[in-house]
Parts: structure tokens; sequence; C-alpha cells
């Protein structure tokens, strides 16, 4: 046996002469490393629907544009400026990366829609609902209707923006909107559907049409867009596909620009980054009350063992094998500490990961960064929470054995031996 195993098994051996304070004590550390490993997996769980939420409901992960589209947003300043590029192409080359879940090409504008009764401001947005639902959900919160069909010159209102103009699925409305070309387009559309998106500026004034009914109406080519947003299968790992779409398309022409959304969204990478310091805090607040647990547990056995670390030194027993005598048994209790924790933990984030608890219906949707929130409690599958948390827990195990371990060196033979 290495030597290193010997005084692990002189651990395990001293562990057992006070089984009681010894168990109490890794029960205490292992509800710790339990604990760290569940809110650390709750928390993870948590950024990551605040990510998804502020980007799956509308806006994507990634997103290509005109570089000058932003911020003055230009009627055309679409994507490849005035050359243009094969809008079928470049959704081709987009789909082909085995990361991408989901590509939707859009076009926006702003115009007047009026109903028999009223008229109102409205955004405008030109889609293809079939392709748009891969990418985000909005069109999940349909109330009423169905999404605007093909070639059926249908439009899609917010929820407050029909009320407001009191129409409703069936009846005519129409559009004036500035065109590309310094024309107004104006164009009559049928109310096929109502949608509520939970944001009160959106629902206020967005107007939904197929892509090409947009197009048509401002006066754009079949492959002039102003965006192509993008879904992805990790949304952490959409800086990485962007720089890589951004080299393939690259070929296609200038004026083409792909932005993972931690750069159009900075402030969720904020809160991300929030939450990660959080994981942190937990991580060390626990281990904390760990080591001391740990250090008052050897020091005890150490003060109780006086006369074999005197018996020991007499019998020319070096300082340092003592140290490992003392911390071996530390490590062993760390060891059983992450076993019986993770035998808490497994079961309850196993549970949370495959069937997380829903509190929405108690806590209701709230609005977060421009999306919207469920209160819904699980655990973001992670193997390296755990792997910090057992690892952590014997370091801290270890370091909380060195005072103990030192005062068992200066333990006085003489003194010892002689029951003083």
């Amino acid at each position: 046996m290495t030597d290193r195993g010997f005084w692990l098994r002189v651990g395990w051996r001293n562990l057992g002469r006070h089984r009681r304070r010894s168990i109490i004590t890794a029960m205490a550390l292992a509800w710790g490393f339990a604990a760290v490993v569940l809110f650390n997996g709750i928390l993870e769980g948590m950024g990551s629907d605040f990510v998804r939420s502020g980007t799956d409901l509308m806006v994507g992960q990634i997103r290509i544009q005109n570089p000058d589209y932003e911020p003055e947003r230009e009627l055309w300043d679409v994507v490849g400026g005035d050359v243009g590029v094969p809008l079928a192409e470049l959704l081709d080359r987009v789909r082909s990366d085995a990361a991408v879940v989901g590509a939707a090409p859009r076009l926006y504008g702003a115009g007047i829609i009026a109903s028999d009764s009223t008229s109102r401001g409205g955004l405008l947005m030109g889609i293809r609902p079939e392709e748009e639902r891969r990418v985000t959900y909005f069109l999940d919160g349909i109330v009423e209707g169905a999404a605007p069909e093909a070639g059926a010159h249908q439009v899609l209102l917010g929820q407050e923006l029909a009320r407001q103009l009191r129409t409703g699925i069936g009846e005519e409305v129409v559009l004036v909107a500035p065109a590309a070309d310094g024309s107004m387009g104006n164009e009559l559309f049928t109310v096929s559907g109502i949608v509520r998106t939970g944001i009160p500026e959106v629902d206020a004034a967005q107007v939904i049409l197929q892509l090409d009914d947009l197009q048509f109406l401002v006066a754009l080519g079949p492959d002039d867009v102003h965006e192509v947003a993008m879904a992805v299968r990790n949304p952490w790992d959409a800086p990485e596909v962007a720089e890589r779409l951004s080299v393939g398309l690259s070929g296609l022409g200038t004026n083409i620009e792909v932005e993972p959304w931690t750069r159009f969204r900075p402030e969720l990478v904020e809160f991300a980054n929030l939450i990660g310091g959080m994981n942190w805090v937990i991580l060390l607040v626990i281990f904390l009350m760990a080591a001391f647990g740990v250090a008052n547990t050897m020091l005890m056995g150490t003060f109780e063992r006086r006369r074999e670390f005197a018996v020991v030194k007499a019998l020319g027993m070096k300082p340092h094998r003592i140290m490992a005598m003392v911390v071996g048994e530390a490590v062993v209790l760390g060891l059983l500490a992450v076993a019986a924790g993770a035998v808490i933990a497994l079961p309850l984030v196993l549970w949370l990961v495959h069937f997380p608890l829903d509190l929405t219906p108690l806590a209701g949707e709230q609005m977060f960064l421009d999306g919207l929130f469920r209160f819904v409690l699980r655990v973001e599958h992670s193997w390296g929470n755990p792997i910090r948390a057992a690892v952590g827990l014997i370091l801290t195990a270890t370091l909380a054995a060195i005072y103990p371990a030192l005062r068992a060196i200066q333990v006085p033979a003489a003194e010892a031996l002689a029951g003083r």
C-alpha cells in the first residue's frame, strides 16, 4: 500500500473512534454539499430561463443585419445593402450549421393601421410564420384566430391594438406605410388573429404580416429583409456560432453583420454574471461553515489523543507524518461527506431537471428585460457545479485540518505521557 493510502486508512480508523461525532460532522458537511449543488443548479436554471425569456420570445439568439440598420432602422438598410444577397442561399448556409435550430427572415416597418372606427400607429413586422416558430414563440400567444396565411392578405394584431381599433377576426383594416421608393404604400388586409405577447408596448402596436405582403407594401424586393433571426441549441454557444457563421457568409458580399445575443442584449450578460457571482458566494459561505465544523472536530480529536501523539513522537515519528495522520482523517471525512451529499442531492436534482415545478400560477408571469419570465423551479444540468463543490469541500476539510495538525505536532511528549 502506498504511503498516501496508508494515511487514508489510518484516517478511516480514527474516525471510527468517535462514530457519533464523526457521523454528525459528516452529515452536516453532506447537507452543506447537497445545498450547494441544489441551489447552484437552481440559480443556473433561473439564469438560463432569464436568458431564454429575453431571447426566445421575439429577438432570437443570433441575428444577421446590415451593420447600418441599427440604431436608425432605416427602411432601405436591408441585409446586403443595395447589392443585396440571395435570401434562399443565405438561409441555406445558416441552417447547414449543426448548432442552428432555426432561422427566420424578417422585415420591419412603421405605418398607420385604420379600422372602420379609428386608426392607430403600428409597428409592422413581416415574417414567415412556419419558420418563425422554429426561432421564437411569440406566435404561441395567439389568443384568437391564427397567424396570417400566405397569399391571403391577412394581418395578426396585438391584443391591445385590436381593442383600441375596436376590430376583430374577419374584419378589414387598411395599412398605410412609407415605402422605400418614396411613395406611400396602402393596402386592405383582413384580421386573421389576435396575439398577446405579455409585453404592453408590443401588444399595443404590433402588426404582423406575411413577409412578401410587407415587402410589396413598402416596395422592397423578395430578397430584401432587415434581419435573419436564429435560435441555437445552447444559448451560451451563440458567440462561437455567430463567429463561425460570419466567416461562412463572407462570400455572399458586404453589409452582412452576424451578432450573438451577448452583443445586442448586454443586460442579459450582466445578469448572467450576477448569477455566477451568487453561485460563488453560496459556495464560499457554506464551505466557511464547513471549515469551522471540521476544525472543531479535528481539534477535539487532537486534544483527546494527546497521549497517542506523545507516544508516536517519543518513538521517533517525524512531525510531517503526524500531520499526515490528522489531515488524512479530515480528507476521509470530506470524502464521506461528498458521497453522502451526492446521495441526498441526486434525487432532488434529477427530479427538478426532469419535472420542474411551475410556480407561475402562484407568482404570475413577469416582464424582465423585454422578456416574459415564468417562475419555473428547475435545475440546469451541469457537471461543473457538483465537481467544483466536491473539490471545494475536500479542500476545505483538508485546509481546516492543518491547524489541528500543527497543534498535534506541538504536543510536549513528556508532559502528555505524564498526564499533565
